[in-house]
């Protein structure tokens, strides 16, 4: 076992990795760390009872730095206004910082409200999957259709003719039923056939996700010729106690409902939550959001610390668990201090990637989304050559279909969630029947 001082080093290495690369939009820190554990790099100059405070340490960075490409870059023009999502608004009237600091405030009062949790969860975790395991695939269809009906319908109520209003917003709401079925379709290629080949399988479902949450939204940039005010910089947030509360506590609980059942995204465990708290308020929402990203990512993988839990949640964590498992309490502990003090370190590193990025998309807005758009093709032709640049063009267009129809974009989860539910309802074979797969 690791002395602390190495631990935390190897930790700091982590979070290091993590702001590096967490602030371009749709790139996932996961890609890094399966791209290390299958091309055997990290154990070349990692100790491997290292390599889970080196993760922590870089997904602890990833659920602050991810903040950035969240805020800036994506967000379409000044028309959309009543459309955007809360960060996005705030972008535009030059208060994309503010934006960042509420998110990156949820984020480490949930880190704070994660460690204290720790001591009671090697109680709680195990008694809670004993019972509920029989139940995820009821539970998972019910969270589906709750997603299609809270949809909120954006462009109808301003409609004028009765008939015409009607029109879209069905329209709006059989698009999302189109995206979700499309996405599902294509993640259901993906995870049943050979269109991949084995080799990438540690990385076959990024350039789907790239194409689903990265490239349209650059693209949408770039055609809509976005251009962004001047940024205020100042850490100022207009909020009052009882807002960062409300989100603190509804953030939460839904990245709890997310971290615990599998397939369950922050996303869709944010929604759920939501609903539960009566969340009113930009920043309310915002701070929520903050939370929620953090216990999800961060508390899915504090399972794998729990000698006795046997919970294994996320895409991180199963890849880590390849080649460790917890043998006592002590690595638990330490975990609890890599939280906390990784969770210090991606505030300030944050904070500070958040000012220069402020900086420069006054300037070079349109630049920059076309260095990203490059960067995802990069990324995608890198990790899964030729044929993946064609599943993230695919996954594009789903991506934008969402945008066209003013639909959710956690609709292009179904790339993930209906794969899964076929397959743990017993209904693959049927379907891949039906597709003639």
């Amino acid at each position: 076992m690791l002395d602390p001082l190495s631990v935390v080093l190897w930790a700091l290495f982590g979070v290091a990795v993590g702001l590096l690369f967490s602030w371009m939009p749709g790139f996932h820190v996961y890609n890094v760390i399966a791209l290390l554990t299958a091309t055997g790099l990290t154990f070349t100059f990692m100790p491997s009872d290292a390599f889970p405070f080196f993760v922590l340490g870089a997904i602890v960075s990833f659920a602050y730095a991810s903040t950035i490409s969240t805020v800036y870059f994506s967000v379409a023009d000044d028309t959309m206004i009543f459309m955007l999502f809360p960060t996005q608004r705030y972008l535009v009237v030059g208060r994309g910082h503010e934006a960042v600091l509420l998110t990156l405030i949820g984020a480490f009062g949930a880190s704070l409200v994660l460690a204290a949790s720790l001591p009671i969860l090697p109680l709680v975790l195990p008694t809670l999957r004993d019972l509920l395991n029989p139940y995820i695939p009821l539970f998972l269809a019910s969270l589906v259709v709750f997603m299609f009906m809270s949809e909120w319908l954006k462009v109808g109520d301003r409609v004028e003719n009765p008939r015409l209003r009607i029109a879209v917003a069905w329209t709006q709401a059989l698009g999302g039923i189109f995206v979700f079925l499309a996405s599902g379709v294509l993640g259901f290629i993906l995870m049943y056939t050979n269109f991949l080949p084995a080799r990438v399988a540690y990385v076959r479902l990024t350039p789907m996700f790239l194409g689903f949450f990265g490239l349209p939204w650059v693209l949408l940039n770039i055609l809509s010729d976005v251009r962004i005010g001047e940024q205020i910089t100042e850490d100022t947030v207009a909020t009052d106690p009882r807002a960062l509360l409300n989100g603190l506590f509804g953030g939460v609980l839904g990245g709890y409902i997310a971290a615990f059942f599998p397939i369950i995204t922050g996303g869709m465990g944010a929604l759920v939550a939501g609903h539960m708290t009566s969340q009113r308020g930009d920043d309310t929402f915002i701070v929520s959001q903050g939370a929620n990203r953090f216990v999800y990512y961060v508390g899915a993988f504090l399972f794998l610390f729990l000698p006795t839990a046997a919970i294994t949640r996320g895409g991180a964590a199963w890849l880590v668990s390849g080649v460790y498992q917890p043998k006592t309490y002590r690595e638990y502990v330490y975990a609890a201090g890599v939280l906390l003090l990784a969770s210090g370190v991606s505030f300030l590193g944050t904070l500070l990637l958040s000012k220069a990025v402020a900086r420069v998309v006054t300037r070079h807005y349109k630049t920059i989304s076309y260095a990203v758009a490059g960067l995802l093709f990069l990324i995608s032709w890198a990790l899964t050559g030729f044929m993946g640049v064609v599943v993230m063009v695919v996954a594009s267009l789903i991506g934008l279909a969402a945008a066209f129809f003013n639909t959710r974009r956690s609709y292009c989860l179904g790339g993930l969630i209906f794969p899964v539910l076929l397959s743990m309802t017993g209904y693959t074979e049927v379907f891949a029947s039906l597709l003639g797969l």
